[in-house]
């Protein structure tokens, strides 16, 4: 398949880390950076649209590496899972930080949203799998997954589209499903 289009072709944001295609909006896709930028990009012109802004009150940008971006695949919400432990969630019309919160004990690695948009997936290097309410926002579930290869725990987490099943892919060399 040939290339449709490159985006950040100056390296304007650092370098890419995760993408996702938005869920409710077939037009856009979301991209995150080693720099901690996160960026929706308009997939016909290739224009950034919107940038989603982790500022603090200080007004400091967060320089935080960036390891994983998913869409909400009903809302225009983007989450974000960070090196410092945290998970950010964006309202993409806006651009701005709806929700942050310290979500493992070490750097969150991965994340997935379940199909019909009730349920967060983290992964990290702390060894755990947390299942989050959205709504709520609260921990729901933890799993002792994976055990710590070389300061690394868990790379990937995934949910079946039609089975109440979860997987995950460890530093330990194995691919785990529970239900």
């Amino acid at each position: 398949m040939p290339c449709i289009c490159t985006y950040n072709g100056e390296k304007e944001h650092g370098i890419p880390t995760s993408v996702d295609f938005i869920g409710c909006d077939p037009a856009h896709m979301v991209a995150s950076f080693n720099t901690g930028s996160t960026v929706i990009y308009d997939l016909e012109t290739s224009q950034s649209v919107v940038m989603l802004s982790s500022q603090i009150e200080s007004g400091v940008q967060s320089n935080n590496h960036i390891n994983k971006v998913v869409s909400h695949p009903t809302l225009p919400v983007t989450i974000t899972a960070h090196e410092d432990r945290h998970i950010k969630f964006f309202d993409n019309k806006t651009g701005k930080m709806i929700h942050s919160m310290v979500a493992h004990l070490d750097a969150v690695t991965s994340l997935a949203v379940d199909p019909n948009g009730i349920y967060l997936m983290s992964g990290s290097h702390d060894c755990s799998i947390r299942l989050w309410n959205l709504d709520s926002k609260t921990c729901v579930q933890e799993i002792t997954a994976h055990r710590k290869k070389l300061d690394e725990s868990i790379y990937d987490v995934a949910f079946h589209p039609s089975k109440a099943y979860i997987a995950s892919a460890g530093a330990d060399a194995l691919a785990k499903v529970f239900v």
